[in-house]
């Protein structure tokens, strides 16, 4: 093979006329030469060496420059080497909102369509049944007027505090044991436990200062009253309360002192006799209720002005005990969990046998120490 390689050579040459050889062109290769943006970067700087006459270039013009090559680059790649870059990915967020502007803006103008039609409809005179909401008030109609057992006190505040107020100026006259006239509730009654027990305070009411008073609106059952709590002169508190009777406003004196059938002291003796009615707090709390007696459900009671506490139980469960957590609003998410309510409770011994200072409550006779 060599030697017909050469001796064609020699043929050709031979070929030729004198003085002339052949020249073989060799072929170039196609290949794509990419720069990369640091060959650029160091044309660029070449050019600007080079260059005479023109100076320095700047900053600004070079980046320029860089940008420009970067861009022509990127328009050169193809879809597989361009696809996650920025410009991309703005165009393709383009073209999602795009759709779903355009999905939505049939789907509004039917839902708009519909509503105006329902609407429509229902403002017509011919439908029936149709609900009045207009709200045209009159001056001739009647103004709101409150109503149930709170109403006299809400239509009369200012008199009811005044009233209130100047019963117990009455009542700081009484100091010397004579009791003035019109200012209890079931005077006769009243007259009676303060002969046997005495009025129920030994320190004068405080009314010097009005504004030191607290007061409140209430009622239990049919029965609207006002709450007046303030200081005495011996610095003790004292909370009265004061029901409107046919006679006018009256004290309730054995809500304002906490009466009850028998004092503290003679209630484990007497309830084994017979039942007793207790003005008394509760107090309710999940822990008392023990796992080894689920049958029962326990509260705490205790007598106002006594250190003793006592136990009363009720059948788990059952409706008075659902009326009794209910005072406390177990269970209720929106309102705030009481700790202690004032109730009059009728309580009693059980059969079976129990600690001297455990009760059973068979009765809750009100909210409060007021009796209807």
């Amino acid at each position: 093979m060599a030697d017909n390689a050469s001796s064609s050579k020699d043929d050709s040459s031979k070929n030729l006329p004198e003085g002339m050889r052949v020249v073989r062109k060799r072929r170039k290769r196609s290949s794509d030469s990419h720069q990369t943006l640091f060959l650029k970067k160091k044309e660029i700087l070449r050019e600007m060496h080079s260059e005479e006459g023109r100076g320095a270039i700047g900053l600004k013009e070079q980046l320029s420059r860089l940008k420009t090559i970067k861009e022509a680059q990127q328009d050169g790649k193809p879809v597989e080497e361009r696809w996650g870059d920025d410009r991309a990915g703005q165009r393709g967020l383009a073209r999602i909102l795009l759709w779903v502007f355009a999905l939505l803006v049939p789907v509004l103008a039917i839902v708009t369509a519909f509503v105006l039609t329902k609407g429509g409809e229902e403002m017509s005179p011919r439908s029936e049944n149709q609900l009045n909401f207009s709200f045209n008030v009159s001056e001739e109609e009647d103004e709101f007027k409150p109503m149930g057992p709170r109403a006299w006190f809400e239509n009369n505040p200012h008199d009811s505090f005044v009233t209130s107020i100047g019963i117990l100026d009455r009542l700081n006259q009484s100091a010397d044991g004579r009791v003035p006239d019109a200012v209890f509730r079931r005077e006769d009654f009243t007259l009676k436990q303060i002969a046997d027990r005495g009025l129920g305070w030994a320190s004068r009411f405080t009314t010097t200062d009005p504004r030191k008073f607290q007061w409140s609106i209430a009622d239990t059952e049919d029965i609207g009253y006002l709450v007046l709590e303030g200081l005495r002169e011996d610095q003790s508190t004292f909370r009265s309360y004061f029901v409107k009777s046919e006679e006018g406003l009256r004290m309730d004196w054995a809500a304002s002192t906490a009466w009850s059938e028998v004092s503290a002291g003679e209630l484990a003796t007497s309830v084994a006799e017979h039942d007793v009615t207790l003005r008394c707090f509760l107090n309710k709390k999940p822990h008392y209720d023990s796992r080894s007696d689920q049958e029962r459900s326990w509260y705490l009671i205790t007598v106002p002005g006594s250190d003793l506490q006592f136990w009363g139980f009720v059948p788990a469960g059952s409706s008075l005990d659902e009326e009794l957590l209910n005072l406390f609003q177990f269970g209720r998410f929106i309102l705030d969990r009481k700790e202690e309510v004032r109730v009059i409770a009728r309580v009693s011994k059980p059969v079976e046998p129990v600690k001297e200072n455990q009760f059973e409550i068979v009765e809750l006779v009100t909210e409060e120490w007021v009796l209807p």
